[in-house]
């Protein structure tokens, strides 16, 4: 009877949970439906709204704009749908271990089946919620430039430049000419802040490189000049400040699903690989348009001066960009020692070595600091211009000594302004760098000068090994005292031998643990790291590239050490080393240091290279100058480092 009910209760259990499963599998079916028809759907609308693009700028910034509100929307509830429809099916498997018992491989198996459904819920709901925070509103931030503003007074001939051009082409008006050495020619209608100084500008604003205007010729400046008005007339600056904030818009919501994707268990891919598909079908779009647009102002350029001139400042510009790069970078290198007119020594590196071959940068695109362009050689096709020897000529002819004279028909004061840009280029250097030795020197001073020991903290296993001893000998203890009903006495006292036999072993293990304390298992100095297991410290200078991987029993560090490194000894002992010579890498599984958790120990270990590395730089930098040390970031110029050092039209 008691057998019978012991079945029947069992059953009754099972029935119950069939009943469950059986709503299981319309939730999986509808879900997986309901995820795979918003796939579709988006695939259509982004590959027509994508073809529309092609037909018209207009059509363009509406369907991107319009997929901007909904894709959010659609890819949360693709989210939704499939992990409703992973956690059914994973459910609805699960159930089936219940059908002959919960064995202990079956308590096992729905252990891993409710982690599985925990991280993908837990993912999914991170993803949903960042796409929410994905449709706030987005204001792009000002456009960095490195150059100063210019009145007509201070630019009268280079202002009657551009308006007569501005003119002659029906094309809005610069409200603000901006002169540098870093950037080419380009322009902008968004906001800008003029660097140094934080200075703001806003409306119109075309740059104009100081090299440039020195080294080209003047129908070639006009060219370029009209080339960058046409970007005005045809709407192209417009039409760039509206399409920006939908780019970062998507861009962002992507963003929110790819930060949760590694959780999911491969739930969330679908989803990201759709919002990819998308992002490249309107990326193809703009990219038809900006390829029409500059050829479009191209032509601009050489219907108010001549395809020659227009060929010529496309070539030249390149023949020109790395003499202007290598005196900047010179420049960036030394600034204490670099001359005070930056212009005057891009005149004087191109008189005495000559400019590239043209012919070099022909597949290469303009520099800009927020477009791209088409290559030159496909520009120069549609312009209607082969590529000759003479033209080529042309282009590459080194500059004459007195080209620095050309300037007077475009400023005031020429040499003053040149120093002045030389001024701002140079002081915005020394603030980069100043920035830079303030970071190396915060990261070596966050590790100080002394050593750091860290200890394994074996107390708690030792603590738990010890409890349980004591509670198996308890349980052996009450089981001769009391009994175990319906159990022999013979068979209780194997199994209270048994119980004292776990108490014992538990307990001495315990035991064990905690009489060794917390051994030492790394020293971290300034300087090196070092292992009780190794005969010797390791240079943080001599580590060629370190890995950590965190396991049950703490983090296993790989140490590579390159080839010219003196190799290590191991010690006698356990010390958790593995050597490998051949490969030249040293493997140390170092427990969890105490009060640290993986990622604590990882940025430890993190910040001492750092500072080392710190350290080397600033050492090096004072030995190479006398004046204040700085970091040395040879090559690099002030601005983003995303931006183009050489100076080139648009």
């Amino acid at each position: 009877m008691t057998k019978a009910r012991e079945a029947r209760d069992g059953a009754g259990t099972l029935v119950t949970v069939m009943e469950w499963r059986r709503l299981l599998p319309p939730v999986a079916i509808g879900g997986g439906a309901v995820a795979a028809g918003l796939s579709l759907l988006v695939l259509l609308a982004g590959a027509g709204l994508g073809r529309l693009g092609r037909g018209s700028r207009d059509a363009l910034v509406r369907g991107f704009a319009l997929m901007r509100r909904l894709l959010p929307a659609a890819l949360a509830v693709q989210i939704l749908s499939a992990t409703a429809a992973f956690v059914a099916v994973v459910t609805f498997e699960a159930g089936m271990l219940v059908q002959g018992g919960l064995t202990g491989d079956g308590m096992k198996l729905l252990a891993v089946a409710a982690v599985a459904v925990g991280a993908t819920l837990i993912a999914a709901g991170g993803a949903v919620l960042g796409l929410r925070r994905a449709l706030d509103a987005f204001e792009p931030d000002p456009l960095p430039i490195l150059g100063r503003a210019i009145s007509p007074a201070e630019a009268p001939g280079l202002w009657r430049l551009v308006e007569g051009l501005a003119e002659r082409m029906g094309a809005l008006k610069p409200e603000a000419l901006v002169v540098g050495l870093t950037d080419g020619f380009f322009v902008t209608a968004g906001p800008a802040v003029l660097e140094p100084g934080e200075r703001p500008v806003s409306g119109r604003i075309l740059h104009v490189p100081l090299p440039l205007l020195a080294l080209m010729r003047g129908d070639e400046v006009a060219a370029i000049v009209a080339h960058e008005l046409a970007h005005y007339a045809g709407g192209d600056t417009a039409y760039s400040q509206r399409f920006l904030p939908i780019y970062a818009g998507v861009g962002r919501s992507l963003e929110a699903v790819a930060a949760r994707r590694d959780g999911a268990l491969g739930v969330l891919g679908p989803s990201l690989r759709l919002g990819a598909f998308v992002m490249e079908r309107f990326h193809l779009a703009v990219r038809h348009w900006s390829r029409k647009r500059e050829f479009a102002a191209d032509a601009a350029g050489a219907a108010v001066t001549s395809t020659d001139a227009s060929a010529r400042a496309l070539l030249r510009s390149g023949a020109v960009a790395p003499r202007v790069a290598e005196t900047l970078a010179a420049a960036a290198e030394a600034p204490d020692a670099a001359p005070p007119d930056l212009v005057a020594a891009v005149l004087d590196r191109a008189v005495a070595r000559g400019l590239d071959d043209p012919a070099a940068h022909l597949q290469t695109g303009q520099a800009h600091p927020t477009d791209t362009h088409p290559p030159t050689s496909e520009r120069l096709a549609a312009l209607g211009r082969a590529v000759d020897p003479d033209l080529l000529a042309a282009a590459g002819i080194a500059p004459p000594p007195h080209a620095l004279g050309q300037l007077a028909a475009y400023f005031a004061d020429p040499a003053g302004l040149c120093r002045a840009a030389s001024a701002d280029f140079l002081g915005a250097v020394r603030a980069r760098d100043a920035a830079v030795r303030a970071d190396l020197e915060a990261a070596v001073a966050e590790i100080g000068t002394g050593e750091r020991v860290l200890r394994a903290n074996h107390r708690p296993r030792g603590l738990v090994l010890v409890v349980a001893g004591g509670l198996f000998a308890a349980i052996a203890l009450a089981i001769m005292i009391f009994g175990v009903p319906g159990i022999p006495p013979r068979q209780i006292v194997v199994v209270a031998g048994a119980a004292f036999a776990l108490a014992v072993l538990m307990g001495g293990a315990g035991a064990l643990v905690l009489s060794r304390g917390a051994p030492v298992t790394l020293v971290l100095s300034p300087g090196s790291l070092a292992s009780p297991g190794l005969d010797r410290p390791i240079a943080w200078g001599e580590i060629a590239d370190l890995d950590m991987t965190a396991n049950h029993a703490g983090v296993v560090t790989r140490v590579l050490l390159p080839p010219g490194a003196s190799f290590p000894g191991r010690r006698p002992g356990r010390h958790g080393v593995r050597l490998d010579a051949k490969r030249r890498i040293v493997t140390l599984a170092v427990p969890m240091p105490r009060g640290m958790n993986p990622q604590g120990f990882a940025d430890l270990i993190a910040a001492y290279r750092t500072a080392a590395e710190a350290r080397r730089i600033l050492a090096e930098a004072a030995a190479s100058r006398p004046a204040p040390a700085r970091a040395d970031t040879a090559g690099t110029l002030p601005t983003e480092a995303s931006r183009p050092v050489e100076a080139q039209p648009a």
